[in-house]
């Protein structure tokens, strides 16, 4: 049931609208999404599952066209799970440790491992398939944020040519949602002779039913057992779907926030300009983000989280970004972290007085995505090898 069906239109200017940046809001996705394409409104809407909190989906649009949908967390079950749905010849395909898809599928391309066309396609599948679930939420939290976008951009779609194909696939996950809520929920059998029963009275044989009760036994989410069984996650949920009203089995949520194990980067800087784009390039790219507004409070929160990196930015209000540089240097417990000075200011002095108090690195703003992204792979992967 994934369609793979596709006219990509040619990229569109990313126009910003002059909006502000909206507060959390409970809301129909399918009505502010509608919203925001009919405004050509460019960012990037967030979309909280209400039945299972370890659950967002997120979805980059600009000037009315759709970009790219994805689900932060479970990427790798999603990408392995569409991938032999329907790319089985791309299956070789597989997330760098800490890589978020859409980097990696683009990854693939400038490598010369994909063709444009085959990179196109598979995001806009991924990108169909993730509205699928987005839009089967009646009421859901959101909040939508201005954004530079993706980058590169390789995908412009108008909302509607996306969603006219799957627009049964959404009604029957609606109907489903009141007993699973979505493929990353984690089914697991409570009654192994209540299920065995009535996977039998379906017509299942008793090989195919010890299969799936063998995957149930794992605790894995519908993605993967799909994958496991070279069954349509749809497929199989329609099936579960009685398995859970009668209690022979039972759904647990996604759980992954609870062990995430993503590098944490800390950003200390008292713009909210400059803390959102430091959160939405690195979400975005598999890095948890700690922001700091309070640089006069920033040591006592530093030593509870120990981040794998620190930005700092230089000219702040309280104490500047040198002196706080130099008092993290004097702690035992921080002394180690790379910290990267962000400024403004592009001078020898500044650079030179950086290194002095202690900073490993400098970096002028603004800056681009692209460029944040290298810094901070280069000096988080650095201390984990050291670690090692």
């Amino acid at each position: 049931m994934i369609h793979r069906e596709v006219s990509v239109s040619p990229s569109p200017s990313a126009t910003q609208a002059p909006i502000s940046p909206s507060a959390k809001t409970t809301a129909s996705p399918a009505k502010a999404l509608q919203e925001i394409v009919t405004r050509k409104i460019s960012g990037q809407l967030t979309i909280g599952d209400p039945n299972d909190n370890s659950i967002f989906w997120r979805i980059y649009v600009g000037n009315g066209q759709v970009h790219f949908a994805t689900s932060p967390l479970g990427q790798k079950e999603r990408l392995s799970y569409v991938l032999q749905r329907a790319y089985p010849e791309l299956e070789h395909l597989q997330l760098g440790e800490k890589q978020a898809d859409y980097q990696c599928i683009s990854g693939y391309w400038q490598s010369g491992k994909l063709s444009l066309q085959q990179v196109r396609q598979l995001i806009f599948t991924l990108t169909q398939e993730a509205l699928v679930q987005l839009l089967a939420l009646p009421q859901a939290s959101l909040q939508f944020e201005r954004t530079v976008g993706l980058d590169p951009l390789l995908l412009s779609v108008p909302l509607k040519q996306t969603i006219l194909p799957v627009r049964k696939l959404i009604s029957q996950w609606v109907q489903l949602r009141p007993h699973i809520a979505s493929p990353f929920q984690r089914p697991v059998v409570k009654n192994l002779e209540e299920f065995s029963q009535l996977l039998w009275v379906k017509g299942k044989t008793p090989q195919w039913i010890q299969l799936l009760s063998d995957a149930l036994m794992h605790n894995l989410c519908i993605y993967e057992v799909a994958y496991r069984l070279n069954i349509d996650a749809l497929e199989l949920t329609m099936l579960l779907q009685p398995l859970v009203q009668t209690g022979a089995v039972v759904i647990h949520p996604y759980r992954a926030v609870e062990n995430d194990t993503r590098p944490m980067i800390a950003c200390i800087d008292d713009s909210k300009t400059v803390q959102r784009n430091v959160r939405l390039t690195l979400e975005a790219s598999g890095y948890r983000v700690l922001e700091l507004m309070e640089p006069g409070r920033a040591l006592t929160t530093l030593a509870r989280h120990k981040p794998a990196l620190i930005l700092m930015d230089i000219s702040m209000p309280e104490i500047d970004g040198y002196d706080l540089c130099r008092l993290l240097r004097q702690s035992t417990l921080l002394r180690e972290i790379p910290i990267v000075m962000l400024t403004g200011r592009d001078g020898l002095i500044d650079r030179i007085r950086a290194r002095m108090v202690g900073a490993t690195d400098y970096m002028t703003k603004p800056f681009a995505p692209q460029q944040l992204l290298a810094l901070v792979h280069k000096f988080t992967y650095a201390s984990e090898e050291e670690v090692k």
